[in-house]
């Protein structure tokens, strides 16, 4: 009787916080737009490669989507999604002791996009996200490194769900 009553308030609780499963009608583009072009995405940061990070993980979103199909030419596309990563920082955020030794680093990043049909150049869609992600200091520079670049990829994830679904919100 208790496991019943557990597995009612849990489908409830799931059911009323406006979860859902990826691949319904809330995977359409605006406009019926139903093939997109996804260029990498221009960096207007000084930490380099972001744009393969974050234009990457925006093109393994879309291309999950049932109703999307992602090209490479342009020309085969009802759409373009061209992005710009416009701030990067990555500092110091906790600290520990009495020489304020420091534990973790945050990592902040934020893009725009703009969704322009290929027909005639009209703006569609146009947003942006941010999103940031704390990671571990180490006195071993390469360590800190290889766990900044997670977080950036973390992050790149974050704003790739971010861009798909503003862009698919009540479409």
């Amino acid at each position: 009787m208790t496991i019943r009553v557990l597995l009612v308030l849990l489908a409830l609780a799931v059911g009323g916080c406006g979860y859902h499963l990826s691949g319904g009608a809330e995977d359409r583009l605006p406009e019926g737009v139903q093939v997109i072009c996804i260029p990498i995405f221009a960096n207007r940061t000084m930490e380099p490669f972001l744009e393969n990070v974050v234009s990457n993980a925006v093109i393994r979103r879309f291309s999950r989507a049932l109703h999307v199909e992602v090209v490479e030419d342009p020309q085969k596309a009802d759409a373009v999604l061209e992005g710009v990563i416009t701030n990067y920082h990555s500092g110091a955020s906790s600290y520990y002791g009495s020489k304020d030794q420091i534990v973790e680093y945050k990592a902040v990043m934020e893009c725009q996009a703009t969704l322009r049909s290929t027909k005639d150049k009209r703006v569609i869609w146009k947003g942006g996200a941010s999103w940031n992600q704390e990671y571990e200091a180490s006195p071993d520079r390469v360590l800190e490194e290889s766990r900044e670049e997670q977080a950036q990829n973390e992050i790149a994830r974050y704003l790739a769900d971010e861009l798909f679904n503003r862009l698919t919100e009540n479409f």
